[in-house]
């Protein structure tokens, strides 16, 4: 689903942005590219041709330029792929991010960019490029961890990317761009953050966009559902937690003053799953009641994974979030079993267990507690890109867009917060903090990226993104999305379903 959620926001994140200066290829050839100085690397090759109308976006023509390199004693082999519009260009490169397992996504990713102008880039980090299973790379033949490519995965090839990327860009164009930007969403967002913290100087903005940071944490505590179905011997459908979870919203809906079927002051929302016990629901064209083991299924699910003690290890899913991704089940044999959500299966079938025939299905909450823990003291360091000192980033003058969807079904948007929340201690308040990095917590924004591009190339600093609801949604609003940690209020008249009517205030 990760994969999923990356192609969903593709086309939020990409609304045109107008160069202020128009750049002219000049008379330049797709060949003879010069390889760049990438540290701790040796350039392996580089192959370069031009291609023209070869994509779905019709009239996109190329240079594509392949860099082939390797890290010193990594034992690796890493492509770091750029695409350069032949005519057009708008003066500015992104870098792209991943999904998954994925530390990129090639020409997924890179056409709808190229097609506005921009010079863009991508990386496979020297993996299989499988967004759902890293099974081809996690693992030495020795069955070990491959720490070089983890390593790659969780911070290197966001470097690398860059490097290559913007050097092949002033090589090709004669000029360096005016300005670089990261994009990226999921683990694309995970990958912006790594670059505010380690390599500051590397862009002039960062959009980060459900960022999933604390990887070694919140990645284990996916599998938390699952433990939960498992002790209690039942696996509800999707159908039946679905109708605890509407009945939460139903419950909550109004506390922000709107009736609107979301629920977005969730500090208030103290919704208790069992009133929805005895309730129907429709499932399969059938009356299903909602009983008791799965209302106690879904409080545990939203209270979150525990020790043995009962003490929190980690943040359950927020109320009004699918269950359909972390709690999902299937038939096998005629009757429903867990069915576990593919990156915290992988994680710990690879990345804990060393192993990939581990059944991540019998997990318990003691062996979970202890998974959590192992996962944080081996890896936290490696890939969870949760350092709070962007005091880098700071002095670079770049610009960090954060945004986050209150209702994220698998990154649970509590770490997001945090997160931020800790920068504003290590950098000594949150006015220290705004003038270079700003969260959106909330709605998905419309247009994001455009709203980063105005920061950086005009300084004027977002207070507010716009969300809109999908032209098929049943009902159609828009909302303002506010700079923490402020909230968007109706403020008492006006069309409800109108951003308009709304305020960002310190709270409801």
């Amino acid at each position: 689903m990760d994969f999923m959620l990356f192609l969903l926001t593709l086309g939020i994140l990409f609304n045109p942005v107008r160069a202020h200066v128009a750049f002219e290829r000049g008379i330049r050839t797709c060949t003879n590219i010069k390889p760049s100085h990438v540290p701790g690397a040796e350039i392996i090759s580089i192959e370069s041709e031009e291609k023209h109308n070869f994509t779905d976006i019709p009239n996109l023509s190329v240079c594509e330029v392949n860099v082939t390199l390797t890290h010193t004693n990594a034992v690796d082999k890493v492509l770091v792929q750029i695409w350069l519009p032949l005519n057009n260009w708008n003066g500015r490169f992104m870098a792209m991010g991943g999904s998954g397992w994925a530390a990129g996504l090639g020409d997924l990713s890179l056409a709808p960019v190229v097609a506005q102008g921009f010079a863009a880039a991508t990386t496979n980090a020297g993996l299989s490029g499988d967004p759902i299973n890293p099974g081809l790379w996690a693992l030495k033949d020795n069955g070990k961890v491959n720490w070089n490519l983890l390593t790659n995965f969780g911070s290197r090839s966001v470097h690398d990317l860059a490097i290559a990327g913007k050097a092949t860009t002033a090589n090709y164009y004669g000029v360096a761009a005016k300005y670089s930007y990261w994009n990226g969403c999921s683990t694309g967002g995970r990958q912006g953050l790594v670059a505010a913290q380690k390599y500051p100087n590397d862009f002039d903005g960062i959009l980060a966009g459900s960022p999933a940071i604390n990887w070694a944490e919140y990645v284990v505590a996916e599998h938390w559902p699952q433990v939960v179905m498992n002790e209690a011997g039942a696996f509800p459908s999707p159908c039946e937690l679905d109708g605890v979870v509407q009945a939460a919203v139903a419950a909550c809906d109004e506390l922000d003053g709107v009736k609107d079927n979301v629920v977005t002051n969730l500090a208030q929302c103290k919704f208790d799953p069992f009133k929805a016990v005895g309730s129907k629901v429709q499932c399969d064209e059938k009356d299903v009641t909602i009983t008791q083991t799965v209302a106690s299924i879904v409080s545990k699910i939203w209270d979150g994974p525990t020790t043995i003690t009962g003490a929190p290890l980690w943040y359950g899913l927020p109320v009004g979030a699918l269950m359909d991704y972390l709690a999902n089940s299937k038939f096998v044999n005629g009757s429903r079993v867990g069915d576990p959500f593919f990156v915290s299966d992988t994680w710990i079938r690879y990345f804990l267990e060393a192993n990939p025939n581990f059944d991540s299905s019998s997990v318990n909450s003691a062996e979970l507690s202890a998974l959590f823990s192992e996962s944080s003291k081996r890896y936290a360091e490696a890939i969870d890109s949760a350092c709070p000192d962007l005091s880098g980033l700071r002095k670079s003058g770049g610009k960090l867009l954060v945004w986050h969807g209150e209702a994220d079904p698998i990154i649970f948007p509590q770490g997001t917060t945090t997160y931020r929340q800790n920068v504003e201690r290590a950098l000594g308040g949150a006015a220290k903090v705004d003038d270079f990095s700003g969260l959106t917590p909330g709605a998905i924004p419309s247009d994001p990226f455009g709203a980063l591009v105005s920061w950086v190339e005009r300084g004027i600093a977002p207070d507010m993104l716009v969300a809109e609801t999908s032209p098929n949604a049943p009902a159609h609003f828009t909302r303002k999305v506010c700079r923490y940690p402020l909230v968007s209020k109706y403020r008492g008249y006006g069309d409800p379903t109108s951003l308009a009517s709304y305020n960002c205030v310190d709270g409801y």
